[in-house]
């Protein structure tokens, strides 16, 4: 029994041009072509070929690679190769979109989060003295911060602290290769720690001020904002960056939104 082509593909839930594409192909040859009409008629049993041309397709095989199983110029043991590595192509291609994936959400969360809490507008104030518990360091770049905390806190207890703890940006090498900074903690006037922590006065001095409501691998955005308006409002940086964790609840990751962050530079009038 031949079947029209219009018939052959509703019995294969193919699309009639999708029918002629693969025959033009020769993956699925029409069993016979009327010579003065020119229309293709189809076999009953064409329509279990389809069926593995479509299931091969999906796997991810090309047309050329289907055309020979299809044709059985593949035996099992080249079969099980070509889908072996299929499957390998397509692992790795998963974890690629995966870490895709996780980026995309991880800045999508980022922007939805900046449109909700918007950055404050800064302030100038003048901060009250304090007496700060501090390890100091030179360090490669950002990402060695999070080390410092750990020595800090073999010297000084946590519990001791009389505020949110921070950092001090004190300079930056002029080829990048270093950040001057401390790891600091507010403590008590008389509190002594001990090494390698120690203690120093922070006396009072003028900043500019902003709330980052964010995670701490945003806060350059702070950092950027602050200094574009320090440099437009008539104002000069005059001494060291800080940022003081107002809110961050262990286990202290870079990306939790829900941090809140007080970056302050130090600054004078512009003369």
């Amino acid at each position: 029994m031949l079947l029209q082509i219009g018939e052959f593909a509703r019995l294969t839930d193919l699309p009639v041009r999708t029918i002629r594409y693969y025959g033009d192909l020769g993956l699925l040859p029409p069993a016979e072509v009327d010579p003065s009409s020119g229309y293709r008629k189809y076999r009953i049993d064409q329509v279990e070929r389809v069926t593995q041309l479509v299931a091969l397709k999906d796997v991810g095989l090309s047309l050329e690679e289907i055309g020979l199983i299809l044709d059985d110029q593949l035996d099992d043991l080249a079969f099980r190769d070509l889908l072996a590595a299929k499957v390998d192509h397509l692992e790795r291609e998963n974890e690629r979109i995966s870490e895709q994936l996780q980026r995309a959400r991880a800045r999508l969360a980022q922007l939805t989060q900046k449109l909700e809490k918007p950055m404050s507008e800064v302030t100038i104030k003048t901060t009250e003295e304090t007496t700060i518990a501090f390890v100091r360091a030179q360090i490669g770049g950002v990402e060695e911060i999070a080390p410092l905390f750990p020595t800090l806190f073999s010297a000084v207890d946590p519990a001791d602290g009389r505020g949110p703890g921070g950092n001090i940006y004190h300079h930056f090498a002029d080829d990048g290769s270093s950040i001057d900074i401390e790891a600091v903690l507010p403590v008590s006037d008389d509190y002594e720690a001990a090494a390698p922590a120690a203690t120093r006065v922070i006396p009072p001095v003028k900043v500019a001020s902003l709330m980052h409501h964010g995670a701490f691998n945003r806060l350059h955005e702070a950092h950027a904002a602050l200094l574009s308006w320090v440099e437009a409002n008539g104002w000069e940086v005059a001494g060291p960056a800080y940022e003081w964790n107002l809110v961050c609840t262990p286990p202290v990751t870079q990306d939790d939104e829900s941090y809140v962050t007080e970056v302050q530079v130090e600054v004078v009038e512009a003369g």
